[in-house]
């Protein structure tokens, strides 16, 4: 069983929590909202009230035929009104209905409302300094009665009177509307708890649990048949965890995949070496048939070297080991044109001496060392789709916070189906004998360095490869 402090703080960090909060918070302001304006109300309907009575007393009491009612009931009608003294203006003449019959307390401390007068902010001010006032002391209320046609009505009642009776208004409204926006919240409450806070409870865990053992078949949500936007997101989360779950499959599948391949490579690269020491040594052959052939042999033994080099290569590539440093490009780019130089093609580079990017000078060679070798294989002249002098021509600008190393040659440009795969190994290339690792690499070193490499162009005319780098690392 849990303790209760930390049931308790799961309880405060989870949706229900927020939920009933918000809610009783929504009460409490239902309430002020309503009980405000109400309590402001009720006094002004108490005092209206008031002033019809004295003033239909009053108009019993001085008729024009004679009194209507005895002085002494006019008295207690006043005194059960809680009315303490009336005077009613008539035609500008004002007429002593009833003495004001005050304690000294009431005598010396007086409130004053015109009723003809009051403002709703005011009311409700006055509403509320009533309601929580203390002692009992006298208002002095003037205003014209609803059925009257002419005068006023000019009259004194107990504030005590009337801080009873707001209370017992306020009491019973109170209570009435908290019942009612109670049982309103709980409903809201179970409603929503329902809907949503429960199913976003579910998908929450079953989260949790497919991050804790992604592997277990069992893990993947089984969506609901809702329509609404939870339904839609319960189908999403069981469709990528589905996916994920065969992703893992497959890459448990390629890493045993890798891994033997890459024994295997290492054994192959041995015993294609002890070959090419073999294949040298038949080119110095006096046989003519021999030294026919022997530069077949050799160069199928460097395609296969240089396929086993770059799966290697591919395979060991970790973003978290790169070494970066600042590095002068111009000097970087003159070694891999060293390094890939042909004389069918004639190589140029327009970056400045000055230049320096951050990055890691192994995998940056490697990046732009396979792009220009590409280029260079593109520009064979054993190829039929290349006329005259083949050209590449690697230069650098400034893209705002970027660096963009371009390397364009004037080849016949790349095929539909290389673009296709471009960035896949063993897919990319559209060379007989090609592994389509060189261009993958590129892109996986450019990646690693926090930019990317993009084919800004392909035609008949050549194509143009982009080497984006941050110009700054954090």
């Amino acid at each position: 069983m849990l303790p209760r402090a930390p049931i308790l703080q799961k309880f405060r960090r989870s949706l229900s929590s927020k939920l009933l909060t918000l809610t009783i918070l929504f009460v409490l302001l239902a309430e002020i909202v309503v009980l405000v304006p109400s309590v402001s109300k009720q006094r002004l309907d108490w005092l209206n009230t008031r002033l019809e009575a004295a003033y239909l007393v009053g108009l019993a009491l001085d008729s024009p035929g004679g009194e209507m009612i005895k002085p002494d009931v006019a008295e207690q009608l006043f005194a059960t009104a809680n009315i303490l003294g009336v005077t009613l203006d008539r035609e500008g003449a004002r007429v002593m209905v009833m003495t004001p019959k005050l304690t000294p307390d009431q005598s010396r401390i007086m409130r004053y409302v015109n009723i003809n007068y009051a403002m709703p902010g005011g009311n409700i001010m006055d509403a509320w300094s009533t309601l929580f006032s203390r002692g009992d002391h006298s208002i002095r209320v003037v205003g014209k009665p609803k059925y009257a046609k002419v005068g006023e009505v000019d009259m004194f009642v107990s504030q005590a009177a009337l801080r009873s009776d707001l209370v017992i208004y306020a009491r019973n409204v109170l209570f009435l509307s908290l019942v009612i926006s109670t049982l309103t919240a709980a409903l809201v409450f179970w409603s929503l708890n329902q809907m949503i806070v429960r199913p976003v409870a579910r998908l929450t865990r079953n989260m949790t649990a497919f991050e804790e053992n992604p592997e277990d078949e069992k893990a993947v949500l089984t969506p609901s048949l809702r329509l609404d936007e939870i339904g839609a997101a319960e189908r999403s989360l069981a469709s990528l965890e589905g996916r994920l779950q065969r992703l893992l499959a497959e890459r448990e599948r390629l890493a045993a995949l890798g891994a033997g391949i890459s024994k295997i490579s290492h054994d192959l690269r041995n015993i294609l070496a002890s070959a090419q020491l073999m294949s040298d040594r038949l080119a110095k052959s006096e046989d003519p048939r021999v030294r026919k052939l022997s530069p077949r042999l050799i160069s199928a033994l460097d395609r296969a070297i240089a396929l086993s080099r770059d799966t290697l290569n591919y395979a060991r590539m970790e973003p978290s080991a790169l070494k970066i440093e600042k590095i002068p490009l111009g000097k970087l780019v003159a070694d891999v044109f060293d390094d890939t130089a042909s004389l069918a093609v004639e190589m140029r580079s327009t970056i400045d001496e000055t230049a320096v990017v951050d990055a890691d000078p192994t995998q940056l060679y490697r990046a732009i060392f396979n792009i220009v070798r590409n280029a260079v294989d593109a520009l064979s002249p054993s190829d039929e789709t290349v006329s005259g002098v083949g050209r590449i021509e690697v230069g650098l600008r400034a893209d705002g916070a970027r660096w963009i190393i371009s390397i364009a040659d004037n080849g016949p440009g790349m095929p539909e189906t290389a673009k296709a795969h471009l960035f896949e190994p063993f897919k990319g290339s559209n060379k007989p004998g090609g592994s389509g690792l060189g261009v993958a690499i590129a892109h996986e070193i450019m990646r690693a360095h926090g930019g990317e490499l993009k084919l800004a162009k392909s035609d008949d005319q050549g194509a143009t490869f982009e080497l984006i780098l941050p110009a700054k690392r954090q």
